[in-house]
């Protein structure tokens, strides 16, 4: 592999870990200077020590399993009904005239402000969690799926229908295909996305789930497992958010 190339593809990563390193310099040099009060702005290698007890405890993989079954239900059902709705909504003028305000409400909803009746309603399960992972996906798969369809090649579709091909046949054969970009973008902002409603729910009422521990740790005014579980929630965030972006990337060679 030529020089050139290698550069660009380690430049990237360097100058990521660079602004990361720099950060946590700031923040060391920040709390040896106590500009913050350190009871509520611990160092990093104190939140580091937080960090691997908050791994190393015995409920620990519990809860990760809870938020992950949160996660992996309420992104799978926002894929599959918002990709459905959102090739019928692209494929059908008059359904996407008559979908268009229950989109826009769920758009603008503020997902927070819904929780608590959520609760209310499911109680503190796994229900509740799902719901605003489905309400905070569901749009942006649709949206991101029906402007796919939208911009399929009209020359295609005039050639498939006047070789007499059902909507059927072309949105398998034609529509289909062309739509992969545009539902990855969808999948790759969603599951960020649907890692933030899975805590907020927790949050507001669980027994278990990562987002039980930050809430734990709140209560018994513990910050340096606080900002690890921010810190691991974070990581976990930005993981699976590459791993849909590499996915994402390899999808679209294929199409090419």
């Amino acid at each position: 592999m030529p020089p050139r190339m290698t550069w660009k593809r380690v430049r990237p990563i360097l100058l990521g870990l660079s602004s990361l390193v720099l950060v946590i310099v700031g923040w060391e040099v920040e709390y040896h200077a106590k500009l913050v009060n350190t009871t509520f702005l611990p160092g990093p290698w104190v939140v580091a020590k937080a960090m691997k007890t908050v791994v190393a405890s015995g409920t620990f993989p519990t809860d990760l399993k809870v938020s992950a079954e949160e996660f992996a239900l309420g992104l799978g059902i926002s894929i599959v009904v918002g990709a459905g709705l959102g090739i019928l909504t692209g494929w059908y003028k008059w359904f996407d005239e008559f979908l268009k305000p229950i989109v826009v409400a769920l758009n603008c909803m503020p997902h927070l402000a819904v929780i608590p009746l959520l609760i209310l309603i499911f109680g503190i399960g796994m229900t509740p969690k799902i719901v605003v992972v489905l309400l905070s996906c569901i749009v942006v798969m649709l949206m991101n799926t029906a402007s796919g369809v939208q911009n399929v090649d009209q020359s295609l579709m005039r050639l498939s229908k006047s070789c007499g091909a059902s909507d059927l046949q072309i949105i398998r054969t034609i529509v289909a295909p062309s739509v992969i970009p545009f539902f990855m973008t969808g999948l790759r902002l969603s599951v960020g996305r649907a890692v933030i409603g899975v805590v907020t729910g927790e949050i507001f009422g669980s027994q278990s789930g990562l987002g039980n521990i930050l809430i734990n740790a709140q209560g018994g005014f513990n910050m340096p497992v606080m900002y690890a579980t921010v810190i691991i929630l974070t990581l976990l965030g930005i993981v699976l958010t590459q791993a849909a972006g590499w996915f994402e990337g390899r999808m679209q060679r294929w199409k090419a």
